[in-house]
């Protein structure tokens, strides 16, 4: 009986090693300038599982949003034999210098989620990033439906150039020109920081007061929860609306109760995958088109259980 036992357990490991993602003896080396907002930890596992998936090995770093710092990391992980890079920039304008050191590497690169400035655009192999204008003019329907083109709003935005946050903001813009919306306050960058939005949405209610602000727009998910915790301390929670863009479960949760009107949906874990697979293409030599455009699109309450949350 114990030498079935062991025959088996011997068969059991051969399988399990089967069916393991074999190493391919290459290293992934990725900086994430926003490592630690809501949005990157999901999608830093996406391009972790699905690399590894692939038979990779991979470091993820914090670029801390520097530039500079990202430089100096990728040329540590050039002297250090990785065999691929991924570059999360910190804003457009500040990114040509690396774009150029990784050109000159001849190692396969490519960016996400944060587009380069334009101006060096066309040198890059392949940037993973979501239309961010189209998220914009998601958020721009949502509030000119429920306001029915007029009305007052605030809005917090992100990380001052980060392509994310211009682009979105292009977009809403877009939207808002056809209607009689107005936008009560001057650019807020709360950086991603909910807690950061959270004083931004109390300095919002204290000036302008809940009777002049017909509405609240958040460009992400974390940003939302800063927000809605002021609202929530003001006792306006489900009578100021929101909208919002992400796949936050704060998000999910506020929907569904109503103090959300819907999400333009931006799911990290699917565009850390095609970041991984599209560097993998390259790596392995392959045509990839210079723009993977993340999967998305506009989600209100009925469309809550077609999609992930975190």
């Amino acid at each position: 009986m114990k030498r079935v036992l062991l025959v088996l357990l011997v068969v059991a490991l051969v399988v399990g090693t089967a069916v393991a993602a074999p190493k391919n003896g290459k290293k992934i080396f990725m900086s994430n300038a926003y490592y630690t907002a809501p949005y990157c930890g999901p999608l830093n596992k996406g391009v972790q599982l699905k690399a590894e998936e692939l038979g990779y090995t991979i470091q993820i770093v914090d670029g801390e949003g520097s530039a500079d710092k990202q430089l100096a990391q990728f040329k540590a992980a050039v002297a250090e034999g990785y065999n691929g890079l991924i570059y999360f920039p910190a804003d457009q304008a500040s990114t040509p210098p690396v774009i150029e050191y990784l050109n000159s590497t001849k190692l396969p690169y490519i960016v996400l989620n944060t587009r380069v400035d334009p101006s060096i655009e066309s040198k890059v192999p392949c940037t993973v990033a979501s239309d961010e204008v189209e998220i914009g003019r998601n958020i721009g329907r949502m509030a000119a439906t429920y306001l029915k083109n007029k009305g007052q709003i605030v809005y917090i935005e992100g990380a001052a150039g980060a392509s994310f946050t211009v682009n979105v903001t292009k977009g809403i813009d877009e939207i808002f020109a056809k209607t009689s919306i107005k936008i009560l306050n001057t650019h807020q960058y709360s950086d991603w920081d909910p807690g950061k939005s959270m004083k931004i949405m109390e300095d919002f209610l204290t000036k302008y007061g809940k009777d002049k602000i017909n509405l609240v727009v958040c460009q992400d998910g974390g940003m939302f929860q800063g927000a809605l915790s002021a609202i929530d301390a003001a006792g306006l929670k489900g009578t100021l609306k929101c909208v919002a863009s992400g796949n936050d479960l704060i998000i999910k949760e506020s929907i569904l109760d109503g103090s959300l009107l819907g999400t333009s949906i931006q799911d990290p874990y699917i565009e850390g995958a095609l970041g991984a697979t599209s560097l993998d293409k390259l790596m392995r030599g392959q045509k990839v088109d210079k723009w993977v455009v993340t999967p998305g699109g506009l989600c209100l309450k009925a469309d809550v259980g077609k999609h992930n949350w975190f």
